[in-house]
């Protein structure tokens, strides 16, 4: 059975995948025009990008690209969250 949420964890954890998802968001972005380069750290962010569009982008990729640019940004939101609460029940795992 699921034990109470650690909610500081949570939105910690939601948090960092938040700040890791704009600079991927924009690399993805840069690549996509064609304008990347060579940069590892770049392209490193273009890999973890298709990472964190998982799984709503994934999963409901036709109703998420009908919904325009507001649904695409929740979409991601809600992936960090989700990665959010997988960090935050590993780490109470982790703790047992």
């Amino acid at each position: 059975m699921m034990k109470k949420i650690n909610k500081k964890i949570l939105l910690n954890a939601t948090g960092v995948f938040v700040l890791v998802l704009i600079p991927s968001f924009i690399a993805a972005g840069t690549e996509d025009e064609g304008t990347m380069g060579t940069n590892i750290t770049w392209v490193s962010f273009v890999h973890v990008f298709n990472i964190l569009r998982f799984p709503t982008h994934t999963l409901f990729a036709p109703y998420i690209l009908r919904g325009g640019f507001l649904a695409y940004v929740f979409g991601l939101l809600i992936n960090c969250l989700f990665y959010g609460l997988l960090t935050e029940r590993l780490f109470a795992f982790m703790k047992k």
